[in-house]
């Protein structure tokens, strides 16, 4: 089967790099093209028609929702399956760019499984998770984000992205388990240049938004623990225990 053709559009270059780089370790996909700006992005839409289309909001001459707009009247056999992404974690822009036809929506830094996760989704693939070209292997981090898309944390919440990190943080030194505020929130807090009440906050808010879309049976299901029950959502500590000890005892790491 042919690989998934996958343009990206950035105007920061590192992280137009990156996200090729990243993308291009996978043998499902292939990256058709790296544009800077929405007026290249749109030429190379109609040039190498590529079938997803990972496109910052922010860019110059044409911005992302100028790309979203012009692809929404284009004829459908020709429309790529758009991945909106942006530094802007805000509801408007989210609201937005949904509205525009914009089929998921992502908060910088992307991590590169969970996207390619969204990428075969939206091309209708089956994900082969263990395909990356040159490791063959699955990193504990792609596991960590796929446990939390199977619990139903949004992935648009920077509590995700927070608990992400968390998680990694925990499987490298468990210590951090009994000093959460004292050094693990910091110690996240300054992989994204914020603070460390912030970390906290956030985390919190993406387990009450889970809690309340999927309830005890969301968390249960996927962590094969039967320990909530009503109001007793996990606390941050709970679920960031719960999902690296499940991580560990599959071997993942």
């Amino acid at each position: 089967m042919e690989p998934v053709r996958v343009l990206v559009a950035e105007d920061n270059s590192a992280v137009r790099d990156s996200l090729v780089e990243g993308l291009g370790y996978w043998h499902d996909i292939q990256v058709v093209g790296a544009a800077h700006n929405g007026v290249e992005a749109m030429n190379m839409v109609r040039e190498r028609t590529p079938q997803v289309m990972i496109c910052d909001m922010v860019m110059p001459q044409l911005d992302g929702f100028g790309v979203l707009a012009q692809i929404a009247r284009m004829e459908i056999s020709h429309r790529p399956r758009v991945i909106a992404l942006t530094a802007l974690n805000r509801d408007d822009f989210i609201t937005r760019a949904i509205s525009l036809g914009a089929s998921y929506y992502m908060v910088k830094p992307a991590d590169i499984g969970f996207l390619v996760q969204q990428i075969m989704k939206l091309a209708g693939r089956e994900m082969r998770i263990n395909q990356p070209q040159e490791s063959g292997e699955e990193t504990s981090e792609q596991e960590v984000a796929g446990l939390l898309l199977r619990v139903g944390v949004p992935a648009h919440l920077s509590g995700y992205r927070f608990l992400l990190r968390a998680v990694m943080m925990v499987l490298e030194r468990p210590e951090y388990l009994g000093s959460m505020t004292r050094e693990l929130y910091p110690a996240v807090a300054s992989c994204y240049d914020t603070m460390a009440s912030c970390v906290e906050r956030s985390i919190r808010h993406a387990i009450t938004v889970t809690w309340q879309r999927g309830g005890a049976a969301a968390f249960e299901q996927i962590l094969n623990r039967r320990m909530f029950s009503g109001n007793e959502k996990p606390t941050n500590c709970e679920l960031i225990a719960l999902l690296s000890e499940r991580v560990r005892l599959q071997g993942w790491v």
